[in-house]
């Protein structure tokens, strides 16, 4: 049975059609055709998320719901969390994480590929008519190009009679269907610049069904619909970057700010995703996801002895690809993504402008700084009582004012960034130099002891509701395992936040916010 596509190509946002060409409901697919630049730009992809698992109490772990204590013992938790969490590891490299929760019949699956955007190089019956799309495509791709040969006319005419045959035998909602009728929820997946996820939640009795296809679609991929897919992916991208009022922009900001792979669009650019055929799909799969590189999570009903009897049982066999590009880990010190040369500002007109960007370089989430910057981020935006808030938004100097800590990704060097909208009556300039008074005031004073306390409180209260969920706790689990190195430091994060004391926040701020440390944007409305 071939349920199966493949989530790889050169562009990040054909990852997406590992789930789309496995006919998830369209209305499930918002996370799978790749992040847009303005989900990117507004939303955090930090570990932070990641951090409400501290603050359930231990009978969290055994699946019993309790209310969670902000004043509970820390190391009751980490004792708990370690006696329960346990690890499997094939001899091909794949990593299993396993807890154990036992308050419902039901288990959730995250998958985590350690591969994203940043990773990219820029720029059976069934199976011959496909190899003839291929060819098909390959040809009109020449054609167009300028290169010899037969007009573009009747290949484009050929291209679309073959896709219009291979599209008569596929099974629509097949593999997302299958998995519905068993009672399967939830079913979806994201990708981004650190990585590329899957998740599903179902029946813990059904847990084997769900092995069977998951293994398949891996070890065995059939990359169905392609095509008509790249056409989801062009018309994504015009609408939420091209079309978008500040997408433009954000798009250019993010080129000029950061010497890296993030200045990369996770979306791809249209010329990418014009040029890429089956070809180079099938190439970056069988260079991206190997065993080595996935981590797969289960948490809920079901004990490590099934788990292991079901990985060797469907993923055992799974030999390593020897094309397999495993990406290489950031060092701790890692450089940060800052120009080299020219001016540290970007201006551009929008019709969605005003607005103000500041994008201040910070290492990787390995550096010993990084959950202070996470911090220090919540210390500016992270509630009504944040210094943004109460002196920008509620003063009416900003309609809005939010910092993201990792953007836009965490695994390697990249930028705490401030995005702000100036009140009527205020200029760029003024609301520029209100900013740098709060970020200025904090890396001079630190956080009061009030600001330190109720930080701490809201490390451990922090998405108490979600945590309480399978589904949270495995992507959790397999995030932390992926981007750190190990779930454990999920411990060390609780460790560090009880710690920190107000020099400790002072003195990173100051790093971070050095007068040299920052790339500005000023996007004026269109005249």
């Amino acid at each position: 049975m071939q349920l199966t596509s493949g989530p790889a190509s050169s562009v990040a946002s054909l990852r997406s059609l590992y789930t789309q060409n496995c006919r998830c409901h369209r209305q499930q697919q918002t996370a799978c055709t790749a992040l847009s630049e303005s989900e990117v730009w507004h939303s955090a992809v930090s570990r932070r998320n990641a951090l409400g698992l501290l603050s359930t109490a231990p009978l969290l772990l055994a699946g019993r719901q309790t209310a969670a204590s902000p004043g509970g013992s820390s190391q009751n938790f980490s004792s708990l969390f370690e006696q329960r969490v346990q690890e499997i590891q094939l001899p091909n490299g794949l990593q299993f994480l396993v807890l154990q929760r036992t308050n419902a019949p039901i288990v959730s699956c995250h998958t985590h590929a350690n591969v994203g955007a940043f990773d990219e190089v820029s720029g059976q019956t069934e199976a011959p008519l496909l190899e003839a799309l291929d060819e098909a495509f390959y040809e009109l791709r020449e054609a167009q190009a300028g290169s010899s040969g037969p007009s573009a006319a009747p290949l484009a005419q050929r291209f679309a009679r073959l896709q219009r045959q291979a599209g008569e035998l596929s099974v629509s909602n097949g593999y997302g269907a299958l998995l519905s009728r068993a009672g399967a929820v939830g079913l979806n997946a994201s990708t981004s610049h650190d990585a590329t996820k899957f998740y599903i939640s179902l029946p813990a009795n059904k847990l084997e069904l769900w092995f069977a296809l998951e293994a398949e679609r891996f070890q065995a991929p059939v990359f169905r619909e392609l095509y008509t897919e790249k056409q989801v992916v062009a018309e994504e991208r015009r609408s939420r970057v091209d079309n978008a009022p500040l997408g433009p922009y954000q798009e250019a900001f993010a080129h000029a700010c950061l010497m890296n792979n993030y200045g990369r669009p996770v979306i791809g650019y249209p010329d990418d995703v014009a040029r890429v055929g089956r070809r180079e799909l099938q190439t970056f799969f069988e260079q991206h996801y190997g065993p080595r590189a996935l981590t797969i999570a289960i948490v809920g009903d079901v004990s490590l002895e099934e788990v292991d009897r079901l990985a060797h049982k469907y993923f055992g066999s799974w030999q390593q690809p020897t094309t397999l590009v495993q990406p290489a880990p950031s060092p701790d010190l890692e450089p940060l993504p800052r120009p080299t040369s020219g001016p540290m500002r970007l201006d551009g007109v929008s019709a969605a402008g005003p607005a103000l960007l500041q994008a201040f370089y910070r290492p990787n989430m390995k550096a010993k700084e990084s959950t202070v910057v996470d911090v220090i981020s919540d210390l500016l935006s992270g509630s009504r009582l944040s210094r943004m808030y109460a002196n920008l938004v509620q003063q009416e100097r900003a309609y809005s004012a939010i910092a993201i800590p990792g953007w836009p990704g965490e695994k390697h060097a990249s930028a705490l960034l401030i995005s702000a909208v100036p009140a009527a009556g205020v200029s760029l300039e003024q609301l520029d130099a209100a900013i740098h008074r709060e970020v200025d005031n904090l890396a001079a004073s630190g956080p009061t002891p009030n600001e330190l306390q109720r930080i701490k409180k809201a490390a451990k209260f922090a998405l108490v509701d979600a945590i309480s969920s399978n589904s949270s706790m495995a992507s959790a689990l397999a995030t932390y395992q992926v981007l750190t190195g190990s779930w454990r430091n999920i411990l060390q994060d609780l460790s560090i936040i009880d710690s920190l004391d107000a020099e400790d926040i002072r003195s990173v701020a100051a790093d971070t916010f050095a007068p040299n440390n920052c790339f500005t944007g000023y996007v004026q409305p269109l005249a």
